[in-house]
């Protein structure tokens, strides 16, 4: 249970044998391949990768589109459909077969797009011209008398009057098509011998003429008809397209493997890139997980006997990337960590020190059995039905174990879905938020003490594995010595010796921090700057009120809930249906909000107050060279 043991690989093998090499070490999955020095890096990308990585969007682009026609049933949690060798051959096969596919349905995007432009276009253009649809005619057949004019246009509502009034002394007269909001659409005609001072008339007035340019021959209404109906055959149009489109729905399981296909090649090619190439051999570097690194080595010869190969333990100034390797209950706390920071190579994996504390903190938070029965019962059944692994669901086994704690905590409090379920046995149950906050109170501080001075342990063994006593007294002992005796002086009957205790603890802080430095007085100086540290363990300490705080909220928020739950139940069996739907409706609230408060407050004691007392965080994750995919379970045999 701690971080996964690394050796360093160095391979010098015939560039004939490379494209094998690599396929077999992507099979395996336990090689990460790492830059190597400037002077024998070869910074030329390949060709070849430029074309999957341009590919590779395409194709992603195109599942996505398809996704919506998909008719097939969806892999459960964690599951894949699985790509055998025939078939995975017959994709690799058929590369221009799915570009084909990739094109058509490129092609009918562009007509869409072109469509749909169309479409916005003719709709600007029914917008503009609408408000003239009660037009019947053309304005060429209108124009046609020879002694009249007639134009159109429109006018403001004010200036209409003013028009009226000024024609009564000129040969002309108009006719209102249409009123808009602002506006009066109208025909104007003019006699020829009034056209001039009828035509400076209505520029004075703000007459806005329409010449129908677009119209051609035809009236307005015609030509909105002619619009709509453009627009009816662009509709037609595009259901036929998207018609298309679905067509190529039964090609969506071939992508998503051709995709994932497309997914292995690109690894194996930015591998590639990381080697130095003569011309007839090639050179890598790498970490190789030192449990499968014999393993490695022997199948590396059997398929290129001609490959040297080097493995060595890291040296001490080499940082090899970090894989945790735990059991499966530790496992399941492992995302805790990683939502921090990974440990360094040679530090201490905090996850299986922290997963117990992790339990207790989530079920002191939530505090209610009932709620911990359903989150562990529910994932325990979803898990176990679906059958997934724990590495492929850590933070649903993470959960199902928190609710475990959950339930022994909550039966602590008596509280189940916010009920105090056995209340004539309530002096069996001593802890009680509600009324009685102080043993509670007690109860959160000790649990916080407990689990820093675990995280100053964990510091301890951690000096004393690197072979570092000293450091492990004065740096991590010595604080458990002062704090053990500090808590001692609050009890009259333990208060001498716990003066003592103190004194030793100070005086070891005072002398061995600064032990780096020569000058007494430097020395001392240190010492007493280091026990000012006194203030942020107070501090610390008090972090964990947190958890009186939030398990307190859980069981006031659940007895509310069934104080007006209560009050629904005393109806009818109408009001006792509804009764029965509010009460699930909201302890699942309750549930899930509580629950993820829970979560983040306990990775945040983690994180800010037991981390801080001996994590040595900063790795960089292990990320090998991988069967990795994104729809399909490609088997390692087919591109071995």
């Amino acid at each position: 249970m701690a971080v996964a043991k690394m050796k360093r690989l160095t391979l010098l093998g015939l560039k004939r044998d490379k494209e094998k090499l690599l396929k077999l070490m992507q099979g395996m999955g336990c090689v990460e391949l790492t830059p190597l020095p400037e002077e024998l890096s070869d910074s030329a990308p390949l060709v070849q990768s430029d074309e999957v990585e341009q590919l590779l969007p395409r194709v992603r682009r195109t599942i996505d589109r398809l996704s919506r026609y998909d008719t097939e049933k969806k892999p459960s949690f964690g599951q894949y459909r699985v790509v055998l060798a025939e078939e995975a051959k017959e994709i690799q096969n058929n590369k221009d077969s799915f570009i084909n596919i990739l094109d058509s349905l490129d092609e009918i995007d562009l007509k869409l797009a072109e469509i749909r432009s169309t479409r916005q276009r003719l709709h600007a253009s029914i917008k503009l011209y609408e408000p003239w649809e009660q037009l019947i005619y053309s304005l060429s057949e209108l124009s046609s008398a020879k002694t009249v004019d007639i134009l159109a246009g429109s006018i403001s509502l004010r200036n209409l009057a003013r028009l009226e009034e000024a024609f009564l002394e000129l040969s002309a007269s108009y006719e209102v098509i249409n009123q808009t909001p602002s506006e009066y659409l109208v025909l104007v005609a003019i006699h020829k011998d009034d056209k001039e001072p009828a035509l400076e008339l209505l520029e004075k007035l703000s007459f806005t003429r329409e010449s129908f340019t677009n119209l051609g021959d035809m009236s307005p209404k015609e030509y909105l008809f002619s619009l709509r109906e453009q627009i009816k055959n662009l509709d037609i149009k595009e259901k036929e397209l998207i018609s298309n489109i679905a067509s190529f729905g039964d090609e969506l399981p071939r992508l998503k493997s051709f995709h994932d296909l497309l997914m292995l090649k690109k690894a194996q090619l930015e591998a590639s890139e990381l080697s130095h190439d003569t011309e007839s051999a090639f050179y890598i570097q790498g970490w190789v997980l030192e449990s499968d690194s014999e393993k490695l080595k022997q199948r590396i010869h059997s398929i290129a006997p001609y490959t040297a190969i080097e493995l060595r333990d890291p040296l001490p100034d080499e940082e090899p990337s970090i894989k945790l390797d735990n059991n499966d209950f530790v496992t399941a706390f492992e995302p805790v960590v990683e939502g921090f920071s990974l440990p360094m190579y040679r530090a201490l994996d905090p996850t299986a020190v922290m997963a117990p504390f992790y339990m207790i903190l989530f079920g002191v938070m939530l505090s209610d059995a009932g709620y911990g029965l359903f989150m562990a019962l529910a994932l325990f059944a979803f898990v176990k039905i679906k059958k997934i692994p724990v590495r492929n669901a850590k933070m649903l086994y993470l959960l199902m174990f928190c609710g475990a704690a959950t339930v022994i905590c909550g039966l602590g409090f008596n509280t189940v879905m916010g009920f105090n379920v056995l209340p004539q046995y309530s002096r069996f149950f001593p802890l009680d938020a509600v009324n009685d906050p102080l043993p509670v109170m007690v109860v959160c501080l000790t649990i916080g003490v407990i689990h820093l001075f675990a995280g100053v342990l964990a510091g301890a063994y951690q000096n004393i594995k690197n072979g570092d006593v000293i450091a492990a007294i004065s740096d991590n002992i010595s604080w458990l010595i002062l704090l053990t005796g500090l808590g001692l002086l609050l009890l009259p009957s333990t208060a001498e010796i716990g003066k003592y205790l103190a004194l030793i603890g100070c005086g070891i802080i005072i002398v061995m921090t600064g032990r780096d430095k020569k000058n007494p007085i430097k020395r001392l100086i240190s010492g007493f700057g280091a026990l000012y540290g006194i203030t942020s363990w107070v501090s610390d300490i008090l972090s964990y009120m947190r958890l009186f705080g939030m398990g307190l909220a859980t069981g006031v928020i659940g007895m509310v809930f069934n104080l007006l739950i209560g009050m629904l139940w005393s109806g009818g069996i109408v009001a006792k249906i509804i009764a029965a739907v509010v009460f699930v409706v909201c302890h699942l609230f309750n549930l899930g909000i509580n629950a993820l408060g829970a979560y983040v407050h306990g990775c945040r004691l983690q994180y800010i107050e037991f981390f801080s007392k001996f994590y040595d965080d900063g790795g960089k994750a292990f990320k090998p060279l991988n069967m990795k995919t994104r729809y399909v379970s490609i088997q390692s045999e087919i591109i071995a």
